[in-house]
């Protein structure tokens, strides 16, 4: 039997707001209170119809936009082009805003793609309006001397070209482990470069602060590459976040500078982080095969998750809708679940900080299993190995 754990925010939040704890009436007063209920019987029964109709969900369809190749990162450019990162050919390749796809690809790498490994993540530079910089995340091949190496490159893009690959940072695997690359990355507004690890198949990475894998990290960018961010939490260190198992992926929020990642679990315990500075999200050598839900794991500076799964779903891209076409979805979050393919979306608090609704979308018979996104005419982008689709409004007529 599946298991959702929310945050015990949103039931105290529904328990402050009950209306039959607020029913205290005295019995002098009935005639005045059944006169008021009246009254808002009536108001109910006026404006029931059109509060229905504000609630029903949007009416869209969804589509195939294109036959793809395991695309993993969807990333519009601000021209609005969609670019995406093949994870098995190691190629990045792009979308016309027209929905063709350019016949060649922008750049293609040597990747090693075994299992989880691959071409991962993409996104652009702040200053890619004038620079043409576009990041990417892949696992470089080993060799006799060498282990596979999980790399963040920068590269130029012009005219749907790639050029002067650079290496910016690595992570080698020396574990050996083909799962957990986590492998995503996002600047925020300050110019700051965030990118997830997965533990690299090794639960004591993530509660290792000298080590990379098992964290969420904040760098800053140097011409030599790239350094630990001033203000992170830990000193000369570019840990941002720690004690996670496989943060596939994460978004900076528009609407509040919050980060929220999607964090893979082994059998249980599938989540959605509100990520902090300095916090530890659990995942350890002590984890064993224990389901903790909300409760409290017992590690220092322990954050718990805004939901919890069980049993997992296979957490994928997550973002947080931010466009037009959909006025009722403003700020909600929208990610994707391997296992069974389903887009979700959630609803959050005023406080952005707890979850009041998760539910499913219907995707009219496509799946949702790797990346989703919000594209510059507000439609929903979202892939599966095989594809990547859309989901934009019906207009009326």
């Amino acid at each position: 039997m599946s298991t959702i754990n929310l945050s015990t925010s949103l039931f105290s939040t529904l328990t402050r707001h009950n209306p039959i704890d607020s029913l205290r009436i005295p019995l002098c007063s009935l005639c005045l209170c059944g006169s008021i209920l009246l009254l808002l019987l009536l108001l109910l029964l006026t404006f029931a119809p059109a509060l229905s109709r504000a609630q029903e969900p949007p009416a869209y369809s969804v589509e195939r936009l294109h036959i793809a190749n395991y695309p993993v990162t969807l990333a519009f450019a601000p021209d609005g082009r969609l670019f995406y990162t093949e994870k098995a050919a190691g190629s990045v390749r792009v979308i016309l805003p027209d929905g063709t796809l350019q016949p060649d690809p922008v750049l293609t790498l040597p990747v090693d793609s075994l299992v989880e490994r691959g071409l991962l993540g993409l996104t652009f530079d702040p200053g890619y309006a004038e620079n043409g910089f576009i990041w990417i995340v892949r696992t470089a091949p080993g060799t006799a001397r060498d282990y596979p190496t999980n790399q963040i490159i920068r590269f130029r893009e012009q005219d749907g070209l790639g050029s002067d690959p650079q290496v910016m940072f690595s992570a080698p695997i020396t574990t050996g482990e083909l799962h957990h690359n986590g492998g995503n990355l996002h600047f925020d507004s300050d110019g700051l470069l965030y990118a997830s690890f997965g533990d690299y198949g090794l639960a004591a990475n993530a509660q290792d602060l000298t080590t990379v894998p098992g964290k969420i990290h904040r760098f800053a960018v140097t011409e030599d590459g790239l350094i630990p961010a001033p203000g992170n939490p830990f000193p000369d260190s570019s840990i941002y976040a720690y004690g996670l198992r496989n943060p596939f992926d994460f978004v900076l929020d528009p609407f509040s500078d919050a980060i929220f990642a999607s964090e893979n679990g082994p059998k249980c315990d599938d989540e959605i982080d509100l990520i902090l500075p300095g916090r530890n999200y659990g995942w350890g050598p002590d984890y064993g095969d224990q389901c903790f839900g909300l409760e409290p794991v017992p590690v220092p500076d322990y954050q718990p998750p805004l939901i919890s799964f069980n049993p997992t779903l296979g957490m994928g891209g997550i973002t947080v809708y931010d466009g037009t076409a959909f006025p009722g979805w403003t700020g909600d979050l929208f990610f994707c679940d391997w296992n069974g393919g389903v887009l979700h979306r959630v609803t959050l608090d005023d406080s952005r900080a707890a979850i009041t609704q998760i539910e499913p979308v219907d995707l009219q018979g496509f799946f949702c299993r790797i990346d989703v996104v919000t594209g510059p005419d507000g439609a929903l982008y979202f892939a599966d190995p095989m594809g990547i689709y859309r989901l934009r409004p019906i207009s009326p007529g």
